[in-house]
């Protein structure tokens, strides 16, 4: 099975939700809606034998879907150490469920960018 997956714009179906905040979004914003891949076995043994990939990151997340709605879990961002292929694997995990966000290649540390003077105080 091929490890890029489409992501499809449609909205996410079957799982549990709450109502967002009716937070004005600002001009030119738009909810994108995506469709995951979704299944009940954990990835992480899966990953790391297929692809060499670790967890990396674990964080409690939001994913805002269609409805003016807002799904909550666990995000967890799995890499290959080293940057030897740069893959990386984005799991979103809601009940039960472990859904792919995304998948790559090419991952680096990010290139320090202006903030205008925000962060000068490090």
């Amino acid at each position: 099975m091929n490890k890029l997956f489409t992501l499809v714009l449609i909205g996410l179906l079957s799982l549990s939700t709450q109502a967002a905040s009716q937070e004005t979004l600002p001009p030119g914003t738009a909810i994108l809606p995506l469709v995951t891949l979704c299944s009940p076995l954990e990835p992480d043994l899966g990953l790391y034998q297929r692809y060499g990939e670790i967890a990396f990151v674990d964080g409690d997340a939001s994913l805002y879907i269609p409805g003016n709605k807002i799904v909550n879990g666990k995000l967890t961002i799995f890499m290959k150490p080293g940057f030897d292929e740069n893959t990386f694997t984005i799991m979103f995990k809601v009940g039960q469920m472990y859904c792919m966000v995304a998948t790559g290649k090419n991952a680096l540390p990010a290139e320090p960018k202006e903030l205008n003077g925000v962060g000068n105080e490090l």
